[in-house]
Order: C-alpha cells, then sequence, then structure tokens
C-alpha cells in the first residue's frame, strides 16, 4: 500500500509537471500569436484605411482634374469664338473704312481681345474747333454700322499742344479737353449715326499720347481717337 501511496503521487507529480510544462509554453505561444494577429489585423485595417483614403483622393484629383480641363476646354473655345468673331468685325470693318486706310488716315487691328479702329484727331475733328467734321461723320458711322451688336468704347488720346487755341481757356488739360472729344464722338453716334447708348462708352486719358497698339504692322501715333470694339454676350 505504501509503495501504491508513493506511485501515485510520482505519477500525480510527474502529470502536474508534465502538463506545466506543456501547457504554460503553449500558453504563453498562444498568447503571442493573438497579440501578434491582433497588431497584423490593426496594420491590416490601417493600411485598407490608407488605401481607400488614397482611392478617395485619386477620385477627387481625378474629378478636379476633369473639371479644370473642362474649364480649359471652354476657356479654349471661347477664346477661339472669339478670335473668329474678332476677325469678322475686322473684316466688316475694312470694307466700311477702305478709303481711310488707303490714305492712312485709319488703322484697324485686334488688341487686348478686341477690334481697334484708330481715326487720327485732325480728321475726325474740324481744324481748330470743338466738332466733327464731314468726314470723321462719315468714318463714325461706318463704325457704327459695323458695332450694332457691339460695346462700343471711345477714346480720346492727345496731349497739351493738341489743345486748339481757341479752346484752351476752357479745357486747360489734355484729360479735359480728351474727354471733351470722347464725350462729342459719342454723342455723334448716338445723334447721327444711330448707335446704340447703352453700347456705348467714353473715355479720355491724362498724359500726352502715347503709341497706340500695333495695327495690321504699324501704330497711328499723335492725337487720334481709338474706336475699341467688343462683342457682347
Amino acid at each position: 500500500m505504501r509503495w501504491g501511496r508513493v506511485l501515485t503521487g510520482v505519477l500525480v507529480v510527474a502529470c502536474a509537471t508534465f502538463a506545466i510544462a506543456y501547457y504554460l509554453p503553449l500558453r504563453r505561444a498562444h498568447t503571442t500569436l493573438t497579440t501578434h494577429f491582433a497588431d497584423l489585423k490593426s496594420k491590416v485595417d490601417s493600411a485598407n484605411r490608407a488605401a481607400e483614403e488614397s482611392k478617395r483622393r485619386i477620385k477627387e484629383l481625378s474629378d478636379k482634374t476633369q473639371t479644370l480641363q473642362s474649364q480649359l476646354d471652354g476657356a479654349q473655345q471661347r477664346e477661339k469664338a472669339g478670335a473668329e468673331a474678332n476677325r469678322t468685325i475686322k473684316s466688316a470693318l475694312e470694307s466700311k473704312l477702305q478709303k481711310q486706310i488707303a490714305s492712312n488716315q485709319a488703322a484697324l487691328g485686334i488688341a487686348g481681345g478686341q477690334t481697334v479702329a484708330s481715326l487720327p484727331l485732325s480728321y475726325v475733328l474740324t481744324r481748330g474747333k470743338l466738332e466733327v467734321s464731314p468726314p470723321g461723320k462719315t468714318a463714325l458711322c461706318n463704325v457704327a454700322t459695323v458695332s450694332s451688336t457691339h460695346a462700343l468704347r471711345v477714346l480720346a488720346i492727345a496731349g497739351k499742344k493738341d489743345i486748339p487755341a481757341a479752346l484752351a481757356a476752357k479745357l486747360k488739360t489734355p484729360l479735359e479737353y480728351n474727354l471733351a472729344v470722347a464725350e462729342l464722338v459719342t454723342r455723334t453716334l448716338v445723334d447721327q449715326c444711330k448707335a446704340a447708348p447703352a453700347k456705348l462708352s467714353a473715355s479720355g486719358v491724362p498724359s500726352e499720347p502715347a503709341a497706340g497698339p500695333k495695327l495690321d504692322g504699324k501704330k497711328l501715333t499723335g492725337p487720334r481717337v481709338e474706336l475699341w470694339l467688343e462683342k457682347t454676350p
């Protein structure tokens, strides 16, 4: 009986030792694997979120690129249409101002996206007076017939030395003289050439005459009236 108890005790101790020796490393391995799996799952989840965010950003960038491309295409089409419209306006003006262009009393061109007709002040005005000359009226009315569907800006450009002596006491500065000329030309366009007042504007410059925009290979310098036409929407 005593040997039986001893043997039983030895078996119990052996079993316990075996169980501890087997279970504890297995538990540690399981815990380690569980922790590692959780870490990997966290990294996978982070990677998936990053991938989704990247996809979202790519879609946003793609949408923005398409929008910008669409805007660019639209701008190019509008620019092309504007250039074609300017060519049409310029061609119509050329036919109306043939005599003036041939005698160097007019110049045409396209500048800043607008068609420009430039006329010397000596041709537009009666010498020494603030009144439109008959040839000037004819030229202005010819421009008005072309500008019926366009906005028209009148710009007068002259220096102090260009102010007629008879007007110097009243119009003392280039700006005053230029504004008076621009107003006179605008009034002529409305009253005698039947131009639409809503499509007209007038302005003058306060400085000496500057070289105008290059028009068909030349610049019309000196005192002048520039008529800027722009197609209205």
